[in-house]
Formats: C-alpha cells, sequence, structure tokens
C-alpha cells in the first residue's frame, strides 16, 4: 500500500479487508474506515471515505461516501474482551477464597483397586496384598474395612487421612480352605463421604489346601480331606446318619487348651452300647461339643486292615503342635489291659496315632505329651520294657515263695541268704516297676490293628 493508504487522522496504516472491500484504521482510540473503490479519473487521488454506522451485532450497518469520520466498533469489542477478562479474574478469586469457606468440606472414598487375586497354585501359601486409600475430596476422611469370611485378615481395619494415601493390606489363609477357586468381598466404607462405600472383590486360586498338605505331610498317603461336607457314615447299624453341626465362628486352639476342653467334656463318659452308640457317635458328639465350645474339630473314619468294620475318632489343628488326633469312645472294656488296677482309673479321653501302613496308637491324655507317631512309639516300647521287667519280677516271685513255703530258715544257712538275697532283688524290681508305671499311668490300650486308609471331615 501507498500513503493514499494511511490513515488520514493518526497516519497509521490502514488495514484492508476484502470480505468487506474496507480500509480500517488498527488503533483502537482512532477506528477510522474507510471504503476502497478502484481508481478511476475522478476518484485516483484519493480513496472514497465514510461515515459507519454499527447495528446490534457490531457489523456495519451503512456507509455515506460524502464525509470520513472515526467510527468505534472495534474500541468497544476491546472493551467487551477487557471487561470478561477482569469479570472471570474476579470470580476465579472468590472461588478460591470465599467459597471453601460458605461450602461444605465433602471428603471423596477412592480405593486403589476394587480387585485382587490370590493365586496359590504351587501350593505353598499366599502372601498379603496392599491396597491404597485416597482423599480426592476436601476435609477429613473417616475410613473402615471389612471382609465377610473368617479366612480374610486386614490390616489396618481403619483409618484417617485428609490428604495423605494410607495403605492397607489384606491376608489371606488357606490352611482350612478346600481345593478350587474362592471368593470374598472386603467392604471400605467412610461415613459422610462421596463415593462410599467401596467393594473389593477377593478371588483365591487354591491347588491343595495348606493344612490337607501338612496333615499329608504329617500322616502320609492314603488320606483323603474334605471340608464342609457330612459323613457317609451312620452311627453303628441301627444308628442314624452322622450329622456335624458346623457353627461360625469356630477356631483353632492350642494344645493345652484342648487338653482342658477334653478334661471338661463329658463325651467320654457315656457308655458303649453296641449296634447303638458306637464309635461314630462318640466322634459325632465330641465334634459339635468342640463346635458350641468354639474350637474347630474334624470327624474321622479310619480303615484298619483285616476287619470288616471300621473306626471313628476326632481330629483338631492346634496352633503350636499341628494336628492331633483324639479318641474318646468310652466304655469299652475289651479295648483297655489293666495293670492290676480299676477300670475307672483309665482315662477314656485318648490321644490317637494314626499313620497308613501302620499299628493304631492309643495314650491316655494324662500321660500323652506329643501327638507325634515317634512319641506313641517310645511309649509303646517303654510299655515293652515294663511287661518284660513285669514278666521277670513274677518269675522271680515264683522262685522266692518257692524257697520258703512251708520252710522255717535258719539264720546264716546258705537258702537264708538266698532268700534274703532274692527278697532285696524283688523289692528293687518292685520298686523300679512302680517307677515305670508312673510315666506310664495304669492303662495300656490295645492297638486295632493297622491302619489302611484315613478320611478326615471338618
Amino acid at each position: 500500500m501507498d500513503d493514499s493508504s494511511r490513515c488520514p487522522q493518526c497516519g497509521s496504516q490502514m488495514h484492508y479487508d476484502a470480505a468487506t472491500g474496507f480500509l480500517w484504521c488498527p488503533r483502537a482510540e482512532c477506528g477510522f474506515v474507510a471504503r476502497r473503490v478502484p481508481p478511476s479519473r475522478e476518484n485516483a487521488a484519493r480513496p472514497q471515505v465514510g461515515r459507519a454506522t454499527v447495528s446490534t451485532s457490531g457489523a456495519p450497518a451503512r456507509v455515506f461516501e460524502d464525509e470520513g469520520v472515526p467510527v468505534g466498533p472495534r474500541g468497544r469489542r476491546w472493551r467487551l474482551v477487557v471487561g470478561t477478562f477482569v469479570l472471570m479474574t474476579i470470580a476465579a478469586v472468590l472461588l478460591t477464597t470465599v467459597a471453601p469457606v460458605l461450602l461444605p468440606q465433602i471428603p471423596v472414598l477412592s480405593v486403589s483397586s476394587n480387585e485382587i487375586i490370590f493365586d496359590d497354585l504351587a501350593g505353598t501359601g499366599v502372601m498379603p496384598q496392599a491396597l491404597a486409600i485416597r482423599n480426592q475430596g476436601k476435609g477429613r476422611l473417616e475410613w473402615h474395612a471389612g471382609a465377610d469370611v473368617p479366612w480374610l485378615t486386614i490390616e489396618p481395619q481403619s483409618g484417617s487421612t485428609e490428604s495423605e494415601l494410607q495403605i492397607f493390606t489384606i491376608s489371606a489363609d488357606t490352611r482350612a480352605l478346600p481345593e478350587g477357586t474362592h471368593s470374598a468381598t472386603v467392604l471400605v466404607t467412610a461415613d459422610g463421604a462421596r463415593n462410599s462405600p467401596q467393594v473389593v472383590l477377593v478371588h483365591v486360586q487354591l491347588a491343595t489346601p495348606l493344612e490337607a498338605r501338612a496333615i499329608r505331610d504329617v500322616v502320609g498317603e492314603n488320606v483323603d480331606v474334605f471340608y464342609g461336607v457330612q459323613p457317609p457314615y451312620v452311627n453303628g447299624p441301627l444308628g442314624e446318619a452322622v450329622n456335624l453341626v458346623r457353627v461360625e465362628g469356630r477356631r483353632d486352639v492350642t494344645w493345652q487348651e484342648l487338653m482342658d476342653f477334653l478334661l471338661q467334656d463329658p463325651t467320654d463318659e457315656s457308655p458303649y452300647v453296641q449296634d447303638v452308640y458306637m464309635c461314630g457317635g462318640f466322634s459325632e458328639t465330641l465334634y459339635n461339643n468342640a463346635a458350641a465350645a468354639g474350637i474347630r474339630a474334624a470327624w474321622v473314619s479310619l480303615d484298619i486292615r483285616d476287619r470288616a468294620v471300621g473306626h471313628a475318632l476326632n481330629a483338631f489343628f492346634t496352633t503350636d503342635r499341628g494336628l492331633v488326633f483324639v479318641d474318646c469312645t468310652g466304655g469299652d472294656t475289651s479295648a483297655v489291659v489293666l495293670s492290676g488296677s480299676d477300670e475307672n482309673v483309665c482315662e477314656h479321653d485318648r490321644i490317637a496315632y494314626v499313620h497308613p501302613g501302620l499299628e493304631y496308637g492309643l495314650v491316655s491324655i494324662d500321660r500323652a505329651e506329643s501327638p507325634a507317631y515317634d512319641f506313641y512309639q517310645q511309649y509303646a516300647a517303654l510299655w515293652d520294657v515294663y511287661v518284660l521287667d513285669l514278666g521277670a519280677f513274677n518269675r522271680l516271685v515264683a522262685e522266692y515263695n518257692a524257697l520258703v513255703r512251708g520252710r522255717t530258715l535258719i539264720a546264716g544257712s546258705a537258702d537264708a541268704r538266698q532268700a534274703q538275697a532274692l527278697r532285696r532283688e524283688l523289692e528293687a524290681s518292685q520298686t523300679a516297676l512302680q517307677l515305670q508305671l508312673q510315666v506310664l499311668g495304669d492303662c495300656r490300650w490295645v492297638s486295632l490293628g493297622v491302619v489302611d486308609s484315613v478320611r478326615i471331615y471338618w
């Protein structure tokens, strides 16, 4: 453009709008507008100028070509932009300063994941998993987490935060779970918070339960472990089907807690009635009594080699000594050998020792120091020694009686000296036998035979 394209008022270079055919001054305070026309002899010397009126939309409405005066649509547009910016700035300041005071502070609950999976396909147990809780709102977030199954543990179960990230862990105890997939729910709540509650789905994929593996490690092969099913047995040929009452909240106890429970439980005091109330009934009663006391127990069935009828007993998984078998069948006198004592002194609550391929062992609970089968083997060996020593003692008694019966021995004679020696030996043997019985107890229980297979119903 040449000098004729400069604003006649302020001298600024005019801008041309090809769509409208206008030249306009870029200076907002000037606002001069002119129409550009093709050059001709009459108007080649200068551009055609005029005053523009503005419609309500801000576009030129008409042009008067006989005069050139400044107009203001661009100046008004600039003032509108500046005013809008100022209003938005004021609104932003109000939102950041006044709104937090006037509006309520509402926390918003957020949990890092809504699903976790525990895989124990190798049978080695599972590690805990962690989840994060965050407050995505304002104010203090008071949260609590709880599970709907007893085999899940949450730590911690509650917390409080305004903006800090908080972590809690979920642990799965797979010892008592059967093989397969198990599902549970963890519910995270926060009173007064938005997005509450949050549900976390928990899945456990289990190959063989840890407890069942531990049982097989202790007992050996030919052991089947069942969870949550009723045993397919009856209480003797004329009895009803075994019915185990499963109560929520049962727990494993220590060895001493189990001994205390057995001593006060009256199951073993019931009479043994052939074909009516036999070992299966005793085991059912002890199971249900334990459940009522909050103790987890199992009903156990044994197959005994070369016997048409098996045997029933119970099992407990103690927290300090592992698997413990208990036989509380009472009143069966054919199962006990008394060493000169009354039958009533025998404690019919007994620790049982079960291992397929080995003999079924029993030790009264007042003499049992361990549930391990090795202990039973040592205990049985001591009984064998006692029986041998008792036999030697009885032979010595017979020899002494043969020497002195019906005779008056002369002091200092050979027979008198022999009788005195035999008497001293008898007294020493009797003392040794009494010491042995102090360890063994008065009752030795006869083994039912060799165990072929075991089935455990938790």
